[in-house]
């Protein structure tokens, strides 16, 4: 194996030289925003006067063929082909616009990037995709009609958008900055022993052996003189691993750089994303590593809560039994607020309790947690909006943000709380989860705290159905006609859970056996879980509802709603896509924002068609593989077509809610954060006045 860096233009250059993509690879996967970030990268290289950018490696096997020198490619086919569409994509565009001198030449891109001049065959491209996207780049090549549908296709026309903004200049300073993209070239020799299906397999797998926690540290140090590299190890490297282990390491990086950047990005990326991060900074290494170091402490407290003297530990010891581990970046927002005097140590508390509350309602309430990735990094950018417009006070502001949130995103009020509540099947959420919530009903106010799930962990308490999993015809006949109902209805929910240290002892029997067990029965039972069923001479459904609202009163004191007299300044009624109870009816969309932009809409059609051009060209090959009945390539049926893409339909023959229905579930299957899409809506009444 020889490994080598080498400029990506030198990779490409050569006459005799054709780069073929393996059939068992998968197809070309970039999406625009891989695409943008290339842009910004190489934006910043000229605009920087960078020497090089790295551009990660390409791993190949290398074959002669009849003259021709064929590089198999193992590793690397989306660097190759994103770069390729670019370089095409800048050719055709000087050749279009003979009138504009970029000092370019079109010609030598042909020549020696994209093109084999004395290739024997029709074809001359240099770059051999797989099907399909093997006929599109061709087409693309040859200026024929373009496949639609396709991320070849779609992301070629998205350079050319690009380059078609910039002046002459820009695009030989994008051309000039390709030229400095730095590869390791890495060159299997099978002859020699290298398995090229081993490494294929490693690299998709395992990666190149090294993490990207690793990654980062010897880019940090492969640069300093070897005295100094000892230094900063000592001073940065070594205390950095003692507050976060070698490996959570990765993790850390990655909430550190979402709170940094308002991104959170695959774990995968981090090392580019850290070195994008690090180019952009105008301050020193070691002062990033300070930075750094600070929030290690915090991560520290935020996975090992220790102090049981201080209230806020107490809280995120809370949180963490949850195991929503999303929540750190707005976790380390809350603590370096804190840490600035924006924040006392009772506010902290405080906005800890709240985001427990938070968290803990959606659960009682079936509110998923997918969404909780892009929510806990976009709050920080949310809370910091509202101090520099309102002035408002951090905590106000943290509680605002949370309050304002719809639809699934939303902060359950009393009345959704208690609604889920009484039939929240709480048997059937995570061990973790069922602890926690035992825990805090029978601890929450007592002076004489039961270390309740470290007793369930090792058996001394057990939690039981009252009515229990299994009926007796004797319990049938106790719950009456309707004990199928019942039991189906609630065997698993709150009211009929409790704990005891004598589950094998109660096993099935009937409700007053268990009462009345000697020295083992509810009658003997110190747990206030257990306070109102030792008060019962009957267990059925309206003692099951009746407990559940006893302790639904207990949970609105454990976990309050959020509450700020604080307002916010906002007087237009944004709506967010996912807010399911909203009705549309009689109403007007003048405005949307998504995923950042704003787009000025007539209505709520208007609005319907535009996102789904936007989400369309976001991606065109995802965007055909939806199933759905408004969609389709099919326009013999599709009512009222509206093409969004060329042979992509959508019907407008759809009232206004299922309008909106449409957007939520194109939204669901793209995995939109409730933020990313928001309407600004106003009465169609109101409208008419103006």
């Amino acid at each position: 194996m020889d490994a080598k860096e080498i400029s990506m233009f030198r990779f490409l250059d050569g006459a005799d030289k054709k780069f073929i993509i393996p059939v068992y690879q998968r197809a070309y996967s970039w999406k625009h925003e891989n695409c943008e970030a290339l842009l910004k990268d190489l934006t910043s290289v000229y605009e920087n006067n960078y020497v090089s950018h790295f551009f990660g490696s390409i791993v190949y096997v290398s074959n002669d063929v009849g003259g021709c020198n064929e590089h198999i490619i193992i590793d690397g086919q989306q660097r190759i082909t994103t770069v390729s569409l670019l370089l095409l994509a800048i050719r055709n565009y000087i050749i279009e616009h003979p009138d504009i001198d970029t000092g370019v030449n079109p010609r030598k891109i042909t020549d020696a990037y994209l093109t084999d001049v004395y290739a024997d065959n029709e074809k001359k491209l240099k770059l051999k995709l797989i099907q399909g996207d093997d006929e599109a780049y061709d087409r693309l090549i040859e200026n024929g009609t373009p496949i639609a549908n396709n991320n070849i296709t779609s992301n070629y026309n998205y350079f050319f958008k690009e380059i078609s903004k910039r002046n002459a200049l820009e695009i030989k300073g994008l051309y000039d900055a390709v030229m400095k993209l730095i590869i390791v070239n890495i060159s299997l020799k099978p002859q020699d022993g290298d398995d090229p299906q081993l490494i294929f397999e490693s690299l998709n797998s395992t990666g190149l052996g090294l993490d990207e926690s690793d990654k980062i540290r010897n880019y940090i140090l492969i640069g300093m003189p070897a005295a100094k590299q000892e230094t900063f190890y000592k001073k940065y490297w070594e205390p950095l691993e003692r507050l976060v282990s070698h490996n959570d390491m990765k993790t850390f990086i990655r909430y550190y750089l979402s709170v940094k950047t308002r991104d959170l990005f695959k774990e995968d990326r981090l090392y580019f994303r850290f070195k994008s991060f690090r180019m952009h900074q105008v301050c020193t290494i070691e002062e990033i590593f300070e930075d750094i170091l600070l929030f290690a402490g915090f991560y520290k407290t935020i996975r090992h809560p220790m102090n049981k003297k201080n209230s806020y530990e107490v809280v995120l010891a809370r949180i963490n039994k949850l195991e929503i581990k999303s929540c750190t970046p707005i976790l380390l927002e809350l603590f370096i607020a804190h840490e600035q005097n924006q924040l006392s140590d009772i506010e902290l508390t405080e906005a800890f309790h709240t985001l427990e509350s938070y968290m803990a309602r959606r659960i009682i309430c079936g509110l998923g947690t997918q969404y909780y990735n892009k929510l806990f990094v976009g709050l920080g950018a949310e809370i910091e909006k509202l101090l520099e417009k309102d002035g408002a006070a951090y905590l106000d502001a943290f509680k605002s943000v949370l309050l304002n949130k719809t639809g699934k995103s939303r902060f359950p009020n009393d009345h959704d709380f208690m609604d889920k509540f009484m039939t929240f099947e709480l048997y059937n959420a995570k061990a973790s989860v069922r602890k926690y919530f035992l825990e805090r009903f029978e601890n929450f106010g007592n002076r004489e705290m039961i270390a309740v799930e470290e007793q369930i962990s090792d058996g001394s308490l057990t939690i039981e159905h009252i009515m229990p999993q299994t009926l007796t015809e004797e319990w049938k006949v106790g719950l009456g006609e309707q004990w199928e109902s019942i039991y189906s209805k609630y065997i698993d929910t709150i009211g009929n859970l409790t704990l005891t240290a004598y589950n094998s002892d109660y096993s099935n029997l009937s409700f007053i056996k268990k009462k009345t067990l000697p020295e083992k029965g509810f009658d003997t039972s110190k747990l206030r879980l257990n306070a109102y069923v030792k008060n019962c001479e009957f267990w059925g459904e309206s003692e099951i509802l009746e407990r559940a609202r006893r302790l639904y009163k207990l949970a609105e004191q454990i976990w309050p709603m959020a509450e700020t007299n604080y307002e916010s300044q906002e007087e237009d009624d944004w709506i967010c896509w996912d807010d399911e109870d909203y009705d549309f009816t009689n109403k007007t969309i003048l405005k949307i924002i998504l995923m950042g932009d704003e787009l000025q809409t007539e209505n709520i059609t208007d609005a319907y068609r535009k996102i789904n051009v936007t989400v369309y060209n976001m991606d065109p090959a995802g965007y055909v593989a939806m199933e759905n009945s408004w969609s389709g390539t099919n326009v013999g049926r599709i009512r009222s077509p509206y093409e969004v893409g060329p042979s992509v339909y959508i019907t407008t023959n759809l009232s206004s809610q299922s309008k909106a229905a449409a957007i939520r579930e194109l939204c669901e299957y793209f995995r939109f954060d409730s933020s990313d899409l928001r309407y600004l809506v106003k009465d169609t009444q109101e409208m008419s006045l103006l």
